[in-house]
C-alpha cells in the first residue's frame, strides 16, 4: 500500500450522507472491539486524557512540551488537523512519518473490515485514527501519551484508555445535540473520563459544571485539583506576543511567559502545570526552570496566531462558540478600534449561528468561503447567516480567491482575521505563510 492509498482508505471512512450514529454505549463497544482485534494497545499506555470544550489542544500541547523537556518520550494525539492528517499522531513533537502511517493502516485495516460485519458496524474515521495512535505509541514505546478527547468524554473513543491523570478544561456549550442542552449535562459527559481513585485536574469552570465535576470526583474517590482555587493564577500581562502569568502550583511558584495569544492561555498553562504535577505519583517530577523553558517555547498554530503585523493578520480556528468568544474578546482587548476584515468558513455540523453572532458584529467587511470538507456550508449559506448581523459581506466559493479578496480589502493599518473551520483556516494559513516573505520584501 502506498501513502496515497492509505490516505484514500482513511478518507473513505467519512460518509457525509450516512446518518450519524446514535450517541450511545454502542460507540465504546465498537471501539473496544476494534482495539481488541489489534492487541488492545490502550492497555499498554500511561496516559494523560484531556476533555473539555475549549483549550483542550493548547493544554495538551503544553503538557506534552513540558514532559518532553523533562527528557520523556511523549506521544501526542490531537484533533482535528490543520493541513496534514499526520498532525493528529505525533511522538516527540514530530508528526508520524508517512511510511509508519502506511504500516498502521496495513495493520488496522483487516480488523476494521472484519469488525464491520459485526453488530456495531463500520468504525468511524475518528475511531480508526485513535486506534492507530494508540498502536503507534506502543510501537514507539512512549513513556507517556497525552491524548485529546474528541466529543464529550464518557463515550469518546479515547475513553477506552485508563488515564493516570484526567484533565477537564473549561466547559461551555458545544455539540448540544449529543451532550445535552445544559452545562450540568455536558459536564457529566466530560466527567466520564474520571477514574476511581484517580487524579483529576479541572480548569476554572462555570458553577454548574464545577458542581458536577466535584461530585463525580468525590463519587469516584478521585483526587481533584481545581485551577484557580487549589492552583491560583495571576495574569501579569496579555499582549499580541503572548501572556505572562504567575502560577502557584503544588510544587512552588511558576513565573511563566507563554507565546500564545489570549488571556485564557494563562489558565491553560496553569492547568497543564497542575496535570504535570499530578504525575508525581508516577515518579515524574519536572523542575520549575524546565517547565518555564518548555512553556516559553510552545507553538500551537492557528490558535489566535499572529502571522503578520502590517496589516495585523490573525488565524484562529474559532469553530465553536467558546473559541469564538475568546477570539472576540482578544480582538476587543488588543486590537479594538481598528478596521476589521474577516475571512470566514464553517461546517454545517457546528453551531454556526452562535459563532456568527459572536464575531460578525465586530467586522467591517466579511468574506465567506467554503471549507474543504463534506460537511461544509457553502459560501452563500454562511453569507446569508452573516447578513443577519451586517450587510457588508461577499461570498466566494473558491478559497484562494476568497483569501485574495480579503487581503485586498485589508489596508496596512487594518486587521485581517481568518477564522472558522480548521479545514479552511489551515489551508489559508499555509497560503499566507508562503506569501509572507514576498509581502515583507515589498514593504
Amino acid at each position: 500500500m502506498t501513502y496515497a492509498e492509505a490516505q484514500r482508505w482513511l478518507e473513505d471512512l467519512i460518509h457525509p450522507e450516512r446518518p450519524r450514529r446514535p450517541y450511545t454505549d454502542v460507540k465504546l463497544a465498537r471501539m473496544r472491539d476494534l482495539l481488541a482485534r489489534i492487541g488492545d494497545p490502550q492497555t499498554q499506555l500511561r496516559a494523560v486524557l484531556i476533555a473539555g470544550t475549549k483549550g483542550k489542544g493548547s493544554t495538551a500541547v503544553m503538557v506534552s512540551e513540558i514532559l518532553r523537556a523533562a527528557g520523556l518520550r511523549v506521544g501526542l494525539a490531537v484533533k482535528p488537523h490543520l493541513v496534514d492528517y499526520r498532525e493528529r499522531i505525533q511522538v516527540d513533537g514530530q508528526m508520524i512519518p508517512e511510511d509508519d502511517l502506511v504500516s498502521l493502516v496495513d495493520a488496522v485495516r483487516p480488523a476494521v473490515d472484519a469488525a464491520s460485519a459485526g453488530p456495531w458496524g463500520l468504525a468511524t474515521y475518528v475511531e480508526v485514527t485513535v486506534a492507530m495512535a494508540f498502536l503507534y505509541f506502543v510501537r514507539r514505546q512512549v513513556d507517556i501519551a497525552v491524548v485529546e478527547v474528541g466529543i464529550g468524554g464518557r463515550l469518546d473513543a479515547t475513553n477506552t484508555l485508563d488515564p493516570v491523570v484526567s484533565v477537564i478544561t473549561p466547559i461551555s456549550y458545544d455539540h448540544t445535540e449529543l451532550l445535552g442542552t445544559t452545562l450540568e449535562a455536558i459536564a457529566a459527559e466530560k466527567a466520564g473520563i474520571i477514574r476511581p481513585g484517580g487524579r483529576v485536574v479541572s480548569a476554572p469552570q462555570p458553577p454548574e459544571a464545577d458542581r458536577v465535576i466535584t461530585a463525580a470526583a468525590q463519587a469516584a474517590g478521585a483526587r481533584l485539583v481545581r485551577v484557580g482555587r487549589d492552583v491560583p493564577v495571576r495574569l501579569e500581562e496579555a499582549s499580541l506576543s503572548g501572556v505572562h502569568a504567575v502560577i502557584d502550583g503544588e510544587g512552588g511558584r511558576y513565573d511563566v511567559r507563554v507565546p500564545l495569544v489570549g488571556r485564557h492561555q494563562a489558565q491553560n498553562a496553569a492547568t497543564a502545570i497542575a496535570a504535570v504535577e499530578a504525575l508525581g505519583g508516577l515518579g515524574i517530577r519536572v523542575p520549575r526552570d524546565t517547565v518555564r523553558a518548555a512553556l516559553g517555547a510552545v507553538r500551537w498554530p492557528a490558535r489566535l496566531e499572529v502571522v503578520d503585523t502590517r496589516p495585523y493578520t490573525i488565524v484562529d480556528a474559532g469553530h465553536n462558540p467558546a473559541s469564538m468568544l475568546a477570539l472576540r474578546d482578544t480582538l476587543r482587548e488588543l486590537l479594538g478600534g481598528r478596521h476589521l476584515v474577516l475571512l470566514f468558513g464553517m461546517l454545517a455540523t457546528k453551531d454556526y449561528h452562535a459563532v456568527t453572532a459572536l464575531i460578525a458584529p465586530l467586522a467591517h467587511q466579511v468574506v465567506t468561503t467554503r471549507p474543504d470538507n463534506p460537511h461544509a456550508l457553502t459560501a452563500e449559506q454562511l453569507a446569508a447567516e452573516i447578513r443577519r448581523h451586517t450587510p457588508h459581506v461577499v461570498a466566494i466559493e473558491d478559497r484562494a480567491q476568497a483569501l485574495d479578496e480579503a487581503r485586498r480589502l485589508t489596508g496596512p493599518d487594518d486587521v485581517l482575521v481568518v477564522t472558522g473551520s480548521f479545514y479552511m483556516v489551515g489551508e489559508a494559513r499555509e497560503r499566507l505563510l508562503r506569501r509572507k516573505p514576498a509581502t515583507q520584501a515589498r514593504r
